[in-house]
């Protein structure tokens, strides 16, 4: 299943005593209208009622945090695409990775693919060449994707800006499709790390700000400020960068409804929100900070094989300076397992529905 909901010893054994609300309950188009319309916790909690609710609740999960269906949106074979995700350390992060817990649809999005060498993106490059997408040169970059890796090692090409993120460098590919309303664009962006930056959940965990500091992999789907991100609706700015292309980045999330918090300015950020971006503490992505959604692996080879990313772990810091501001700072990322194929996610949940309330 895509979401599990507490166990049966968790909840209440007995089930709805009314009829008309067991009804209710016992009717898909009707829970659906009704779990649509909560966030996250309260899902979790409604969850824990009865057991007739946490039936529902399941029915419900398994629906509407289906990666396959969403990943259909980009590809023709999803199923394909994650076996691509299980051959090569790839992960899935930005508004796609966003989108997939708000369980919300930007039409504009692209979908931003994570890659660990040039060796996955020469990989992924002919996957998509596949799949019909096309390589979209950006300005400076040689014209096909075997031409500008190549060009990274003879003219010394380390690190270049992507929204605001310093990364190695960015591979666009697009694929025009016939729609309901005409033609339209479907893009992917592959992004390989700055050399400075031990994996891609490093260079995620420098994104501008924490409310897309979310990934998906093979096996599972992990926000790592799910508190913060769906229940304040805050993401805190971690980027120190004040250019305008950072700009445009935050103001694109503050026009979906985020409260663009700053981080180094104490006063700005409401008394309860410091707890929920968890500074000060070792975290683990995995960890019960976090909202993992397991994903349902059905026609996909065996897990071996498969990157890892649940035992990596980080820390914010705060300081405090004169003149009150607040500061968190990357700290770096450590393992207690290889990220490289070496080993892989163990499918551990530790979801709002079976973990407790953040």
């Amino acid at each position: 299943m895509s979401l599990y909901a507490v166990s049966a010893s968790d909840a209440s054994s007995k089930g709805i005593l009314n009829p008309t609300v067991a009804q209710m309950f016992a009717r898909h188009p009707v829970y659906d209208n009704i779990f649509s319309r909560l966030s996250p916790a309260s899902f979790a909690r409604m969850s824990r009622t009865c057991r007739d609710v946490r039936d529902a609740t399941i029915d419900f999960a398994t629906r509407a945090y289906d990666i396959n269906r969403r990943l259909a949106h980009y590809f023709s074979d999803p199923l394909a695409f994650r076996a691509l995700m299980a051959r090569t350390p790839l992960l899935i992060s930005g508004s796609f990775a966003l989108q997939f817990f708000e369980r919300s649809f930007y039409p504009e999005s692209d979908i931003d693919l994570y890659v660990y060498g040039q060796t996955d993106v020469l990989d992924i490059a002919r996957w998509l060449e596949k799949e019909g997408y096309t390589f979209k040169p950006s300005l400076g970059q040689r014209a096909t994707v075997d031409a500008q890796i190549k060009a990274r090692h003879t003219e010394g090409i380390f690190e270049v800006y992507n929204g605001g993120l310093l990364v190695g460098d960015v591979f666009s590919f697009e694929k025009q499709l016939q729609a309901v309303r005409g033609m339209e664009t479907r893009k992917v962006q592959v992004v390989l790390p700055s050399p400075t930056h031990r994996s891609p959940l490093q260079t995620i965990l420098n994104f501008h700000s924490t409310c897309v500091m979310n990934v998906i992999t093979y096996t599972a789907a992990y926000s790592l400020y799910p508190y913060a991100t769906f229940e304040l609706n805050s993401s805190l700015v971690m980027s120190k960068d004040t250019s305008d292309r950072t700009k445009k980045a935050l103001e694109k999330y503050a026009s979906r409804g985020f409260r663009m918090l700053d981080a180094t300015l104490l006063s700005t950020i409401p008394k309860q929100d410091p707890t929920a971006f968890v500074a000060d503490l070792q975290r683990r992505v995995a960890d019960e900070h976090s909202w993992v959604i397991p994903l349902s692996t059905d026609g996909l080879p065996s897990k071996e094989g498969a990157a890892s990313i649940a035992e990596c772990s980080w820390r914010f810091k705060k300081r405090y300076y004169t003149g009150h501001q607040y500061i968190v700072d990357y700290l770096g990322i450590q393992s207690r397992r290889s990220y490289r194929p070496s080993a892989y996610d163990d499918g551990d949940c530790c979801c709002p529905t079976c973990c407790g309330d953040w």
